[in-house]
């Protein structure tokens, strides 16, 4: 199973439910998107809600989101394949309700070496 794809049907779309994010999601960002603690308006439904509200700038008045658990929910609409650039409300084009965006490939050639301040990992232990 790759990107895009929940396993009880398959790609994501703006119009599938917000529990189709739940394989990409942790539960810690899950829980108060999907319940939209205290919150000015109601508790997304659908993928395609989420990204309304990321694209109006909404995620943060959820009580429990800050802007690590913001990162995390847009970097879960990446990966489930939705294209978040795109804006409704500045109107430029939104990806076909039904139709998911297709994301280039990534290989070896994403590889991204640490910097030179990046600490030594000892995966045997020790000293």
């Amino acid at each position: 199973m790759g990107p895009r794809t929940v396993p009880h049907h398959g790609p994501v779309s703006p119009s599938c439910l917000i529990d189709c994010l739940t394989p990409v999601l942790s539960l810690m960002s899950f829980n108060p998107l999907a319940r939209a603690y205290d919150a000015p308006f109601d508790p997304p439904r659908t993928v395609g809600d989420v990204l309304d509200l990321y694209w109006q700038d909404q995620l943060d008045k959820i009580n429990g989101l800050g802007p690590r658990r913001i990162s995390e929910i847009e970097a879960a609409l990446v990966l489930a394949g939705l294209d978040i650039r795109a804006t409704g409300a500045a109107g430029r084009a939104q990806p076909d309700e039904d139709t998911p965006v297709t994301l280039a490939s990534s290989g070896a050639g994403d590889f991204v070496a640490p910097s030179p301040s990046t600490p030594a990992v000892n995966p045997g232990g020790g000293g």
